[in-house]
Parts: C-alpha cells; structure tokens; sequence
C-alpha cells in the first residue's frame, strides 16, 4: 500500500482496514483487517467518530466508489484525511479538497484546484488553473498541461499527457502514455498519440 509510508512519515498511524474483498488477509502484521459495513458498524458501537479519521484506498476507475463511501463515512460522523508525501511541491495558493491523497514527488502549482477524494500519484504533475473534479485520479507521471479540465471520477492513467486549455469529461478515462490533443467527452476510453475515441467506458459513476 502506497500511502501507509507516507502516513507514518506525516506521524499518524491506521487501526484498523476494512474492506469487502472476500478472503483478503491484511498486508500489515499489526493492522486488523475486517470485511464489510456490518464489520464496520459493529467496530464503531462505543466509538467516538469525531475522533476517528478515515483514508479510502480504492483506485480509479471507481472514484465514484470513493466519494459514495465518503460520504457515507461523513455520515456517520468521521473526518476524512486529506495527506500530501513530504516530497511533493503544492503551490500556496491550491485548493485541495477533503480526502486527497497526494503522493511522493508531485508537483501542482498555482490556482490549481483538486476535488475531494483525488488521487494523485508519484511524480504526476498538475499545472497552473487545473480544475479536478471529485473523485480523480492522476496515475504516475501522468502530465496536465495548464488550464486543464477533468470532469469527476476520470482517470488519467500513467505517462498520459493532457495539453493545455482542454477538458476531459466525467467517468473518463485517458490510456498510459497517450497524448490529448482535443476535449474528450464524458464516458469515454481514448487511447494512443495523439489520442483517439478506443470505446466506451461502461462501468458506472
């Protein structure tokens, strides 16, 4: 997991991980691992939420997932966790949502915006007056030119580059190492340099 050694880097700890996989086994020896909102539910009983903090590890293209469980989580009176790795350079000015995740070496720079329940992943770089919606996900050193729009729940994936002044729709995803050279509208898969319509994108969000 990704984000446990920058979070024990930024001096917090996770008690406890939960998830509905079925027969998955914790990756940590002193983490528990339990299945399921029945599980959850049960552990929370004599809990005070409002001093318990959440991270929701789900990878795109499932940003929809994450927002749909934080907003549940928030719900029941937990704060999400919003985290930047000590490495990564953010502008003074950039607007970073609840929940962000922001991982080793990125860069985002100035009046950039990044949506609740973003994740942006090692050495990825956001330019200046980006606009992510929620629930986005930047893969590794995937590149957004200045003034780029992403619509909610894309997915940029690795070494992509999205040129400047373009807007990706919602639920959208950009394929590894492909270049984007016009708008892409929403629920679509494009591919390739530059890159071209490949099919739809079916899963929900």
């Amino acid at each position: 997991m990704v984000i446990y050694p920058i979070i024990k880097t930024l001096g917090a700890n996770f008690d406890i991980i939960f998830d509905d996989t079925p027969g998955l086994f914790s990756p940590f020896q002193d983490i528990t691992l339990l299945q399921g909102k029945a599980f959850f539910e049960k552990w929370l009983i004599g809990r005070d939420p409002s001093q318990i903090g959440f991270v929701i590890a789900i990878g795109n293209p499932y940003g929809f997932v994450r927002c749909h469980l934080h907003d549940y989580l928030v719900a029941k009176g937990l704060t999400p966790v919003s985290f930047c790795a000590p490495s990564a350079l953010i502008d003074t000015d950039v607007e970073i949502g609840e929940g962000a995740q922001i991982m080793k070496g990125v860069i985002v720079n100035a009046r950039a915006k990044v949506g609740r329940q973003c994740i942006l992943n090692t050495r990825s770089v956001v330019e200046h007056h980006d606009q992510l919606g929620e629930g986005v996900e930047i893969a590794p050193g995937a590149v957004l030119c200045g003034r780029v729009e992403v619509g909610n729940y894309s997915w940029i994936a690795a070494h992509a580059t999205v040129l400047p002044r373009l807007k990706i729709g919602i639920n959208t995803i950009i394929g590894a190492g492909a270049v984007v050279t016009k708008d892409v509208p929403d629920r679509e898969v494009w591919t390739g340099v530059p890159a071209k319509f490949f099919k739809q994108n079916k899963i929900c969000g």
